[in-house]
C-alpha cells in the first residue's frame, strides 16, 4: 500500500515542526490565532476530513498508519493533519470548524462541554496512559521535588491533573511545586532538557531521548493510574450529525489502522513509522513499540472503558474542576457512531 504524506499542517505555536510534514527547516512563525490556507481541492471520489492533534508523538502511531498508509483512503476520505500546541487548542479547533475529528485528552473536552462547547466524544483511542515523569540529572526522590517547578502543556491538561495526583501520592501538596504551561509534548521535551524547568511528563520516545541523556524517571504515570481514559476521538455535535457516515469512515479507518499496527507482521513497518513520524533514534522508536503493544494501550474497537473514562471524572472531582455529584461518563460521549461502525 503506497504511503502518502499529509497534505497540509496548520502551525499554532512558533517554530513548532511537524515531523512528516514539515521539512527539517523551521516551520513558519504563527500566531496562536492563525488560521490555514484553504485546503486543496479533494481527490475526486474521496470526501475531505481534517483531523487534529496536541504533538507528534509515538502514541498517535494509529493516526499516523491511517493517514500514510491508505487506511482513511479506502474508506474514502481525504485526510489533512493540524497540529496544535496544547490540548485546549486542540478543542479550540474542533469547536470553531477548523478540524472535524481530534485524537485529543478527555479533560480539556470535559470542560469545554461544561462550559456549553457543543462537543461530544465519538470513540475511544488510548485507555491507558505510559507517561514518564522525567526530571533533572541527580533527582532520585520525590522529596527532591519541593519548591521546583515542572512543565505542563495547560494548566488544566490530562499531564498536570496526572502530576498533582503523583506529588500527592508522594507527601507533595500543591503549594509544593509551580507548574508552567509551555505547551504540547514538543515544548515540554525542550524545557526540560534545556533546564529551564525541573521535570515534566513525557511520552515515548521523548523521555526515552532524555534518559539516554542522563534525565531520570521518576516513575510511570501508570504506576499511580492504572487505567485512565488519556485519549478521545471528540467532534463537533452537529458537524458529526450532518456527516454522520463520514465520521462512522473515520473510526472505521482508525479501527483498521489499530489492528495493523497490533499485527506482529507489520511490526518492522510500525517501527518505521514510529521513526519517520517521531524522527526517534531506532532503538527507541523500537522500545516505544513494544510498549505500546505489549501494554495495549490503544482499544482496537476504539470502545469506551467505563473504568477509565470514570478515573477521568473523578480526579477532575478532586481538582474542583467538576460539581459533586459526578456527572456520569454518558454526558460527554456518543456511543451512536461506534455502533454503526460494527455494522460493517
Amino acid at each position: 500500500m503506497p504511503r502518502q504524506s499529509c497534505r497540509r499542517c496548520l502551525v499554532l505555536l512558533p517554530l513548532l515542526m511537524i515531523a512528516g510534514c514539515a521539512s527539517p527547516a523551521a516551520a513558519p512563525s504563527a500566531s496562536p490565532a492563525a488560521t490555514a490556507q484553504p485546503p486543496a481541492a479533494a481527490t475526486p471520489g474521496l470526501e475531505p476530513l481534517t483531523g487534529a492533534q496536541v504533538s507528534v508523538a509515538g502514541n498517535y502511531l494509529p493516526y499516523y498508519a491511517a493517514d500514510k498508509l491508505g487506511f482513511f483512503t479506502r474508506h474514502g476520505l481525504q485526510f489533512e493533519l493540524l497540529i496544535a500546541d496544547s490540548p485546549t487548542k486542540v478543542v479550540q479547533a474542533i469547536a470553531s470548524g477548523s478540524a472535524d475529528i481530534a485524537w485529543n485528552a478527555p479533560d480539556s473536552s470535559i470542560l469545554a462541554i461544561e462550559q456549553g462547547a457543543p462537543l461530544t466524544m465519538v470513540g475511544a483511542t488510548q485507555n491507558s496512559i505510559p507517561y514518564s515523569l522525567i526530571v533533572q540529572p541527580g533527582i532520585r526522590s520525590f522529596a527532591e521535588l519541593k519548591g521546583k517547578t515542572f512543565a505542563v502543556s495547560s494548566l488544566n491538561s490530562g499531564p498536570a491533573i496526572l502530576m498533582r495526583k503523583m506529588f500527592a501520592a508522594n507527601g507533595l501538596g500543591e503549594g509544593d511545586y509551580d507548574f508552567v504551561p509551555v505547551g504540547g509534548t514538543a515544548e515540554r521535551f525542550a524545557a526540560i532538557r534545556s533546564g529551564t524547568v525541573t521535570g515534566g511528563l513525557l511520552l515515548q520516545p521523548e523521555d526515552l531521548r532524555l534518559m539516554s541523556e542522563g534525565f531520570v524517571r521518576l516513575a510511570l504515570a501508570t504506576d499511580y493510574v492504572p487505567r485512565y481514559q488519556w485519549l478521545t476521538l471528540l467532534t463537533r455535535r452537529e458537524w458529526a450529525r450532518e456527516h454522520s457516515d463520514r465520521v462512522v469512515r473515520a473510526i472505521r479507518a482508525l479501527q483498521d489502522a489499530i489492528r495493523w499496527a497490533y499485527d506482529p507482521q507489520h511490526r518492522a513497518e510500525a517501527i518505521a513509522l514510529i521513526e519517520e513520524s517521531t524522527r526517534a533514534p531506532h532503538e527507541h522508536a523500537v522500545a516505544t513499540y513494544d510498549l505500546y503493544t505489549q501494554l495495549r494501550i490503544w482499544p482496537e474497537d476504539l470502545a469506551f472503558e467505563d473504568a477509565a473514562m470514570r478515573a477521568v471524572i473523578e480526579l477532575m472531582g478532586e481538582l474542583g474542576q467538576l460539581p459533586q455529584p459526578l456527572p456520569e461518563p454518558a454526558k460527554y460521549i456518543d456511543t451512536t457512531y461506534l455502533a454503526r461502525a460494527a455494522q460493517r
